[in-house]
């Protein structure tokens, strides 16, 4: 009533959204009508945090999301949510330089849903030192992927996520102190993955492999790369029993917990060095969710 009364009244069209999607679990007509919101009213960042999670669930492409953000930084930055959310497209779209330049002097306020902050924080810079990396900038690289270990995560440096972020990050350190010719730090660092704890169906298991491989020990590298394919396989024999929770108020959907779970059996096979079969599992999480991005991020790497 209110929208055919006044077309131009933002929140009207905002307040339908958010009921076609929590009420009616209309998400193609939740979406219609925030963008609707948003071509009334561009400057409100709460439009922008609840718009992307939606498109994440509708497995928007990356571009239609990217266009979402474009021009918009003083906009998202006033909210921790939106901001949030157009650092996660920037990483997502391969444009980490951006994402890092906008976290530059960040404040975050930490609350439930802080881990969030922490991964995009460090994906943004694990991805802009991997591209150094792979341009053969290793000093450059290696200051990227040192950032993330000291990445705050306020009461966090103790917690499971914490020591997932960090077994991946510990073998990037590695990786650049090895091509960099200095051996003793590329073990540690090496070592100090290894020694993290991990979840048998969390994809970090895919890091510490990589790092058992690089210290010798080929036997457990093999056994954590069969434990992410057995334990990938289980859970799509049993239907994939999911768990939802909230990250800023968002649920975790579906499709996304099918795609993290192709994307360990995916990482288990390069592991292996069974680069088919790889390269088959990995698109197949890609193609439940785009926005997973350690898949999209090792299926294009060798």
């Amino acid at each position: 009533m209110a929208v055919k009364l006044d077309p131009l009244l933002a929140i009207a069209w905002r307040n339908l959204g958010w009921g076609y999607y929590r009420y009616e679990k209309n998400i193609p007509k939740a979406i219609s009508a925030y963008e609707r919101a948003l071509e009334v009213k561009k400057d409100e960042p709460l439009y922008y945090a609840e718009l992307d999670p939606l498109y994440e669930l509708n497995n928007t492409p990356i571009e239609r999301r990217s266009k979402l953000f474009e021009s918009s930084n003083e906009i998202v930055k006033k909210r921790d949510d939106s901001f949030v959310r157009e650092i996660m497209v920037l990483n997502l779209a391969g444009k980490p330089e951006e994402a890092v330049g906008y976290l530059t002097n960040s404040i975050f306020h930490f609350r439930e849903g802080s881990s969030r902050v922490r991964d995009i924080t460090v994906d943004a810079h694990l991805l802009l030192g991997k591209k150094y990396f792979d341009a053969k900038k290793y000093n450059q690289a290696l200051e990227q992927f040192m950032l993330t270990v000291e990445t705050p995560d306020s009461t966090l440096a103790a917690s499971q996520m914490s020591d997932t972020r960090s077994a991946q990050i510990y073998y990037f350190v590695g990786s650049a102190y090895e091509a960099l010719g200095n051996t003793a730090k590329a073990k540690t660092y090496y070592t100090l993955s290894t020694g993290k704890t991990v979840k048998e169906e969390d994809y970090a298991r895919y890091y510490q492999g990589l790092c058992c491989l690089k210290l010798g020990n080929k036997d457990k590298a093999t056994e954590y790369f069969n434990s992410l394919i057995e334990e990938g396989n289980k859970r799509i024999s049993q239907g994939s029993e999911v768990d939802f929770f909230a990250k800023f108020g968002e649920s975790e959907a579906k499709n996304i917990q099918i795609s993290n779970t192709y994307m360990n059996i995916g990482l288990g096979y390069k592991g292996l060095g069974d680069a088919k079969s790889a390269i088959m599992y990995l698109q197949k999480a890609v193609d439940f969710s785009v926005s997973n991005l350690w898949a999209n991020v090792e299926m294009r790497s060798k």
